[in-house]
């Protein structure tokens, strides 16, 4: 394994080169599905500015609990900010000066007054 790496993390390990790249390059790196900076190897957690969060938990809770309640989910569900489908990590103080302009940007696109194209 490469130094940035851990075994788990929902790429495989394969995404922490990016976070040594980052680093060696004296810049920010997003990580994506979980909360990277929260696994990486301490050495480059510096440089994980936040993560874009795959939120799979909501989606396997409401499968099981439609279930239970005897109404499986059918067809397409679609998880986004509204129904914390997705998110942002905010584990590295050095978002923090950033977070309630992420915090405004999330609550207008919740709120329809700003279209994420697709």
């Amino acid at each position: 394994m490469q130094e940035g790496q851990r075994l788990g993390e929902a790429t495989g390990g394969s995404g922490g080169g990016v976070f040594v790249a980052a680093k060696a390059a004296g810049t920010w790196a997003i990580g994506v599905d979980s909360d990277q900076y929260l696994s990486a190897d301490p050495a480059v957690q510096s440089v994980i500015l936040t993560s874009a969060l795959k939120n799979v938990n909501v989606a396997v809770y409401d499968v099981i609990k439609a279930s239970v309640n005897g109404s499986p989910l059918t067809g397409v569900q679609v998880y986004d900010l509204k129904n914390k489908g997705v998110g942002y990590s905010t584990s590295n103080p050095a978002v923090q000066p950033y977070t309630a302009k992420a915090d405004e940007a999330a609550a207008a696109i919740i709120a329809g007054t700003v279209t994420v194209p697709n």
